[in-house]
């Protein structure tokens, strides 16, 4: 494959950079068909050139790669091992999204699909959910690369490790199957490839790296990797704004949710209603194009090589074009205790703690003022996420007011009510505060009033 192969998306042409006005959903419902597939194109197009342009850089063709993989390699070609596997992972990948996009041509756009449209767009999403996964998996293991590597031996270490894996998991199959006998040529390439880990550790003179789980190498049971859970959380840590957003925020939002779809879950997928529709395969599919980007910057980076047409050519350098720290903060809605809020569920409630982890998400624990959505659970843990919209703070409430009630603005009648109201202690304050936003609730006046004041958007209609 040449670099001139994949079709180039002009200047002109492509979408919004991500992270700027679709950061959070890069696929827009309203758009025409011309317009979708323009931005299909780009998401699709941009990380397949970026890998051809570094496998050309790295090597000439696979034939290498191909049959490298039992040999003694230098460290230096370790490393270009690993960065041409991760070029080869995006361009399939690429390859997929442009497969599913042909498919989804032939699929009716209408919301009352019949039940075989539903099935077929279901399978699309588990297609598009575990490539995903794979994808924010790679994503982690470059952010981790890039901030924790010093030698080029540590990436011989890890293939090594891999090669290693595959030997341990085929040994214990073998035992299991056939009454604990061994394979001995496989049981010597356990002991080769340990050895060369081994080797490696000792001349960097280092007992541990952090993508191994020692312990299983030491006992020589797969996995000797550290979890990949373990290994997702630690590139959280370590992320940019624009990468932590890429890799899904949470691990729970951006890596397990995806796992769903590699097994059989007979009876808690929604059936075709708000997972499985054209629009949100969309919106997966740049999400999709946008991790890919991320991957082939740090992998050019990690080269020691720029890329002419990467995501740094979209986003500025130093990605001084996006605003992804904008839709973080966003995301991590402030919350203080004593707070009145609104849950994504609509539901009125107050903040009675809040908790922030290591991992700098932030919880709080909610008293449901409305109707609780379990009766017998009348508080309740909830993302700070889930907060819809922030209705009254108890620390800034007591300012606000008095600001009101200094202002020239109004009638002087309502200045005057609200002089009356100041002499309340924050404690009343807020028990009138109560009162009025769950006789709003409950009249069903609240939302409404919110929307027309510009507190809140309609919902866009699919």
């Amino acid at each position: 494959m040449t670099d001139t192969a994949v079709p180039d998306v002009p200047e002109e042409e492509r979408p919004a950079p991500p992270g700027q006005e679709e950061a959070t959903s890069p696929a827009s419902t309203d758009s025409t068909d011309a317009e979708e597939d323009r931005k299909f194109r780009y998401f699709a197009s941009a990380p397949m050139r970026s890998a051809n342009r570094l496998m050309d850089a790295l090597y000439k063709d696979d034939s290498f790669y191909e049959q490298t993989r039992f040999a003694w390699v230098g460290p230096e070609d370790a490393k270009k091992l690993f960065l041409y596997g991760v070029c080869k992972e995006v361009t399939k990948t690429s390859v997929s999204m442009l497969e599913d996009k042909e498919h989804l041509k032939e699929i009716p756009k209408d919301k009352s699909a019949d039940r075989v449209t539903k099935l077929v767009l279901g399978a699309f999403t588990d297609g598009q959910t575990y490539r995903i996964r794979k994808m924010a998996e790679l994503l982690s293991m470059l952010i981790l690369f890039d901030r924790n590597t010093r030698r080029d031996e540590e990436y011989r270490v890890f293939l090594n490790a891999e090669s290693l894996d595959l030997e341990l998991t085929r040994l214990a199959d073998f035992r299991e199957l056939y009454g604990g006998r061994v394979i001995a040529n496989t049981e010597h390439s356990v002991k080769d490839f340990a050895g060369r880990i081994d080797g490696d550790l000792k001349a960097m003179g280092v007992s541990t790296l952090w993508f191994m789980d020692m312990e299983k190498l030491r006992k020589l049971r797969p996995s000797v990797f550290a979890t990949r859970k373990r290994l997702y959380l630690d590139a959280l840590l370590l992320a940019s704004p624009d990468e932590r957003l890429t890799l899904g925020v949470s691990y729970g939002r951006g890596y397990s949710s995806h796992s769903q779809a590699v097994h059989p879950l007979l009876g808690s997928h929604d059936y075709g209603e708000e997972e499985n529709t054209i629009r949100h395969l969309r919106a997966g599919y740049a999400q999709t194009g946008i991790i890919a980007m991320h991957i082939m910057r740090l992998a050019f980076k990690l080269a020691g090589q720029d890329d002419p047409g990467g995501i740094d050519k979209v986003m500025g350098k130093g990605f001084e074009k996006s605003a992804a720290k904008e839709v973080m903060r966003g995301m991590d809605r402030t919350a203080e205790v004593g707070d009145l809020i609104l849950t994504a569920w609509t539901d009125l409630a107050e903040v009675l703690e809040v908790y922030v982890g290591k991992y700098g998400y932030k919880a709080c624990r909610i008293k449901y003022l409305s109707r609780p959505p379990l009766p017998e659970t009348p508080e309740d843990w909830i993302e700070s996420q889930r907060i819809l919209i922030r209705l009254m703070s108890r620390s800034q409430m007591r300012s606000i007011l008095e600001k009101a009630a200094a202002s020239d603005s109004g009638p002087k009648e309502l200045r005057d009510i609200m002089h009356k109201v100041l002499k309340q202690s924050d404690d009343e304050l807020m028990e009138s505060a109560r009162h009025l936003f769950l006789d709003l609730h409950q009249a069903n006046t609240l939302i409404p009033m919110l929307v027309q004041q510009g507190h809140l958007k309609r919902p866009d209609p699919d």
